[in-house]
């Protein structure tokens, strides 16, 4: 094996990375490295001494050669035994690295890692030189203050005043375990106030309420989860900011932001908050949870530093167990099996008639083989699988049928499971977390002779020389504690190749990431997911597509018209790609044009009596099928809108005067007030019969304003489609004496689209700035353009970073130019002849975390897979430009 280099290198020596100019920030450099090139599997490892927050990584390739590093891996720990690769966004483990020698390839950490270690692993390089890197890491060093807990303890922090009301928090601490159960931080108070911080199903659940009165229906309490996998044993950073109702939290750079259900604001919490689990639980109305089994350093809780106060043994640190101020770790030495070929070969003891194998696994794999082995004497052979979440054992023998059995349920769920297997001849045993009822014992006639090897995550090639005939794929994941005839499977032998063999595995490492959190799947599709890819399941949710973001309906009853249909019941999606669910309306589609009526609870005359301007009747309008923010966007994007509205009085005033507080209105869009009624206009405080002038009452402009006692009536159609559909419509003068009203709304009914035909014309210079183009994970552009001009740009988003552009680059040729993390990419769609030709084309593109396409007129998509691994987390920080790019214009 070639010599790997072990750099111990200290702090704030380097103002300047070798060749990489200013560094400030800068802790660790490296003036040249290239390992020896029998080196099958090299790696240069950083000391840094002590605990580092590092923020940024950059490499650069060898000085004057042909040595640089084009894709990489970073590990990081606080062990040189224990490793955890650091994932981009989307889940990608390589690094961009150098396309030449000189230049220096930075990469800003999405989240700042907390690391005494670093270790750089090469994954290619340029393949006319070999490997050669520069290194420099970002960062500063990180002062902790630890406490550990062992599931048995639990410290309090008691507040100066006995109780405390807060309207705002900031706690924040960092944590790291392999437990997947337990209680960071608990704080209650008498009113029905708390805040728990836990971890369950090895994931943050943050629970939280602000109070809760018999006078107010609406539930207080508020519950959000993030992250996954947290039981990996390596720090997660957790911060909560609150505000009010809002609040932010944050893990490992992911954040949610979200506002608590309730009416109150305040954080009302009594005597003390517990941190590590709760002690004298049953005096608290937490339900019983058990405690935190980890380390916690750094908390502070509204400025409070309360790991330094429990360090120092303050008195207002009350204590339960022994609570320890270090860190201890559970190191458990995992493999990854990340390759084509990954196998782990190790011996074990031939000719025994018992056979005993056990070992831990996670993964999210359906299948993949776990252990081979051959027995003597050519006996046969055994073979465990991971097959559809179960673990199968097949045991195969000359001349006799197959024996076969299977333990387990759902175990690629990406958590730890054990595996333990038992067999004599005739009997085999197979257990499951170390669950009696989770086992599997057969009984059945076989030969048992162990054979001198066995074979881990896969089969070396060829299967003539290695013995190891499975044509199962090989495992994908990670295994630990592996145990060959009863003894524990030395693995630092293993990796000095003292020890068996092995090929396109990482020890000290568990590469698992769970790339279904958060879920790239739109629309409340499923996410399912393997080793290095996920799958999104659109079934039931009205979209298609590879992240489910195409809707399967049209936009409006006019789309279905123009395609050929007839009047009836459609499913429309007047917001396309966008956030909200499609609904059914019923479509009148006539030759010219094709009316969308959507119908309500208020059809039928609702009647009011008892209501007063301080207590008045609120009548929601309930749209059949569709949310107020659904119905909303369908007028928003039609041409014409209409709603007819109607109010019958007696003895019951409506709008009351034009300068007067009006006794009635209904509410609209964005749930705004409007004090017109129908037949009027907007913005001033009149009906129908007040235009007209021809009112009951010549002095007021409502017939219903007269009071008189006698049936009177306002109606008309209410068409200014920005206030549109109604809401509410609100009642508040039918408490006296005889008086009563009612009111009948008609159906929403809308036409045309006005956004189809929205034609802007640009002279050279001109432009269009837009709204920064807020699109994260996946974005979709349509348009029509005629041009005589040879070139120009259609539209253009930049960033500091990303940037999306769509252009005509020749007169045959339409491009669409972007840069989502990977580099600079383009799609190009040719043209036979020419696109400048003061006709009308339509481009569609689409961009998302699997793929981009583009599409011009009918011709065929031009489709580009995205990188495995990839992501798209499109972060604009200028306007979008329409007709013109910051450098060039149509």
């Amino acid at each position: 094996m070639g010599v790997r280099r072990l750099l111990g290198l200290l702090l704030a020596a380097c103002a300047a990375l070798l060749g990489l100019g200013p560094g400030p920030g800068c802790l660790a450099r490296t003036s040249g490295w290239s390992p020896d090139p029998r080196d099958k599997q090299p790696w240069l490892q950083i000391d840094l001494m002590q605990k580092h927050r590092i923020n940024a990584v950059a490499t650069q390739g060898t000085f004057n050669t042909y040595d640089w590093l084009t894709r990489y891996i970073v590990l990081y720990g606080d062990h040189p035994t224990s490793w955890k690769p650091f994932f981009q966004q989307g889940s990608n483990w390589t690094f961009f690295g150098n396309v030449n020698e000189s230049g220096v390839v930075r990469h800003d950490l999405h989240y700042p890692i907390l690391a005494r270690y670093v270790r750089i692993i090469p994954v290619a390089w340029n393949p006319r030189g070999k490997i050669g890197l520069r290194l420099g890491l970002y960062g500063c060093p990180y002062r902790s203050h630890v406490l550990y807990f062992d599931g048995d303890d639990a410290i309090s922090y008691r507040f100066r005043a006995k109780k405390i009301s807060t309207m705002e928090d900031d706690i924040s601490f960092n944590f790291k375990t392999v437990e997947q159960d337990g209680v960071l931080m608990h704080g209650e108070g008498s009113q029905g106030d708390y805040i728990t911080v836990e971890l369950k199903q090895a994931q943050i659940l943050l629970h939280i309420s602000l109070g809760s009165s018999p006078l107010h229906a609406t539930e207080g309490h508020t519950t959000v989860a993030v992250g996954s996998l947290l039981d990996d044993q390596h720090w997660h950073s957790l911060h909560i900011e609150r505000y009010g109702h809002h609040v932010n939290l944050t893990l490992d750079g992911e954040v949610k932001r979200f506002r608590c259900h309730g009416t109150f604001d305040h954080l009302d919490l009594e005597t003390e908050i517990f941190f590590g689990g709760v002690i004298d639980q049953d005096k608290q109305h937490l339900t019983y949870r058990q405690n935190f089994r980890g380390c916690v350093e750094n908390i502070i809780f509204n400025g409070v530093n309360i790991a330094d106060l429990a360090r120092h043994r303050r008195s207002n640190i009350r204590f339960e167990g022994s609570v320890g101020h270090y860190c201890q770790d559970q190191v458990n030495t995992p493999i990854t099996f990340a390759g084509i070929n990954n196998y782990v070969q190790v011996p074990g003891i031939p000719r025994r008639n018992r056979l005993a194998v056990s070992f831990r696994f996670r993964s999210w794999d359906t299948a993949g083989l776990l252990l081979y082995t051959s027995f003597a004497d050519r006996l046969g052979s055994l073979e465990m699988v991971l097959s559809e979440g179960q673990v199968n054992v097949s045991i195969a023998q000359p001349g006799k049928k197959k024996l076969e059995f299977a333990a387990g349920h759902r175990l690629n769920d990406g958590f730890w499971h054990s595996v333990q297997l038992v067999a004599r001849e005739g009997s085999a045993v197979v257990t499951i977390d170390d669950d009696d009822g989770a086992e599997f014992r057969v009984a059945h006639p076989f030969q048992l002779r162990t054979g001198s090897q066995y074979f881990f995550g896969g089969c070396p090639k060829p299967a003539s020389l290695t013995g190891c005939r499975s044509n199962q794929t090989a495992f994908h994941g990670c295994l630990q504690m592996l145990s060959v005839d009863m003894q524990p499977v030395d693995l630092e032998m293993l990796v000095q190749h003292r020890l068996g063999k092995y090929a396109d595995v990482f020890f000290n490492v568990c590469g698992i990431t769970d790339r279904c959190t958060p879920n790239l799947c739109e629309h409340d599709s499923r996410c399912v997911q393997s080793w290095d890819d996920f799958m999104c399941i659109c079934d039931l949710t009205g979209y298609k597509g590879e992240t489910c973001h195409k809707s399967l309906y049209k936009e409006s009853c006019d789309a279905y018209r123009v395609s050929g249909k007839t009047s009836g019941n459609y499913t429309i999606d007047p917001d396309g790609s966008g956030p909200l669910k499609p609904f059914t309306v019923y479509c009148d589609i006539r030759e010219d044009r094709a009316w969308t009526i959507i119908r309500h609870n208020r059809h039928y005359a609702t009647r009011v009596t008892g209501s007063s301007v301080d207590q008045p009747y609120l009548g929601e309008v309930e749209y059949w099928n569709a949310s107020w923010a659904e119905v909303s966007a369908l007028a928003n994007a039609s041409e014409y809108c209409e709603q007819r509205i109607e109010f019958h009085c007696y003895s019951s005033r409506l709008l009351n005067t034009p300068s007067g507080l009006p006794y009635s209105f209904w509410m609209g869009r964005n749930n705004e007030r409007h004090y017109y009624w129908g037949g009027s206009r907007p913005g001033i405080q009149r009906c129908a019969c007040g235009l007209e002038k021809n009112c009951a009452d010549p002095e007021y402009f409502c017939n219903c304003d007269a009071n008189h006692a006698l049936w009177r009536t306002d109606k008309g159609l209410l068409t200014f489609v920005d206030h549109l559909p109604v809401t509410q419509v609100v009642v508040g003068d039918t408490n006296r004496s005889g008086s009563e009203a009612q009111f009948l709304l008609g159906p929403l009914r809308c036409y045309g689209d006005r956004n189809t035909w929205n034609t802007v014309s640009f002279n050279r210079g001109a432009a269009l700035l837009f709204p920064t183009f807020r699109a994260n994970h996946s974005l979709d552009i349509s348009f029509y353009f005629k041009t005589t001009a040879p070139s120009g740009v259609f539209l253009e988003n930049p960033g500091t970073q990303n940037y999306i552009r769509v252009e005509l680059n020749t007169t045959r040729d339409v491009v669409f130019a972007y840069d989502i993390g990977n580099g600079h990419e383009n799609l190009t769609v040719r043209s036979a002849v020419p696109w400048n030709d003061d006709e009308w084309h339509q481009v569609k593109a689409e961009l998302n975390v699997k793929l981009a396409r583009l599409r011009v007129d009918r011709l065929p998509w031009v489709v580009r897979p995205a990188p495995p691994q990839s992501f798209v987390r499109l972060e604009f920080d200028r306007p979008l430009y329409v007709g013109e790019s910051p450098g060039r214009a149509l």
